[in-house]
């Protein structure tokens, strides 16, 4: 069994939003190195609760390395410092949880608008399809754990694709019947403050976002999805091409 974390960057309104893009990102992890997985995550916490003070439980997001809020505020480091912490993070996760995986869904909103697609909608649409796919090729499942807020709509989203969905094929024109059976049971939702794995997948959504393939940004590095290296899943945009581990639509 998989276990797929997923958080989000950017929303996905269009009027009177002040992002361009929708950006989902998944960190999927299997069962038997879960544990393994979390001892590591709670390593790289204590490390940063001795070293400089930043408290264990205390939730750690992305926007907080740019702004230097949260659990940074006391620390009073500069932008470059903050981005370091940050930085560092992600070559830990690439190091250390070198058996996961990790992918992005990256949605321009007003493009997609013209194509008649809701961005959220359809960022977990593709995202459904990618881990249905991984598990039937890694014959296994896999169980939804995002980040607390749209539960009933991934819910019922995750309900209707796994009994009737269709998918538009590469070539050829026409659809193909892609029910995605072996995305199981209904999303257990996390509240990020509550789970190390989702603060994980916070930090590689905006890493996404503000990558130089989506939207970046001066006081960010265009280059932290980079960082991730071979952890990204190889497999999610095979078909469609783009930047490692990073699905783009349109």
């Amino acid at each position: 069994m998989y276990l797929a974390y997923f958080d989000e960057s950017g929303d996905s309104g269009l009027k009177n939003s002040p992002t361009q893009w929708f950006v989902l990102s998944c960190v999927l992890i299997h069962q038997a190195r879960w544990m393994e997985s979390l001892n590591q995550l709670v390593k790289a916490r204590q490390t940063l609760k001795s070293r400089f003070g930043i408290p264990s439980r205390s939730e750690l997001k992305a926007i907080h390395f740019k702004k230097g809020r949260g659990p940074l505020e006391p620390l009073r480091w500069s932008p470059s410092r903050r981005m370091d912490l940050y930085r560092n993070l992600l070559k830990f996760a690439r190091l250390r949880l070198d058996h996961a995986r990790v992918f992005a869904i990256a949605i321009d909103k007003a493009n997609a608008a013209t194509r008649g697609a809701e961005p959220r909608e359809t960022a977990w649409k593709y995202a459904i399809q990618r881990l249905h796919s991984h598990s039937n090729e890694e014959s296994d499942y896999t169980m939804v754990f995002p980040d607390e807020g749209h539960g009933m709509f991934i819910r019922q989203l995750m309900r209707k694709m796994r009994r009737y969905h269709r998918v538009p094929m590469h070539w050829g024109g026409g659809y193909v019947q892609f029910e995605t059976e072996r995305v199981v049971e209904d999303p257990n939702d996390r509240r990020s403050e509550d789970s190390y794995f989702i603060q994980l997948a916070d930090w590689c959504a905006y890493a996404a976002h503000r990558s130089r393939h989506c939207a970046p940004s001066p006081s960010v590095p265009d280059d932290l999805w980079d960082e991730l290296g071979g952890i990204r899943h190889p497999k999610v945009n095979r078909v469609r091409g783009g930047p490692p581990g990073m699905v783009i639509y349109p």
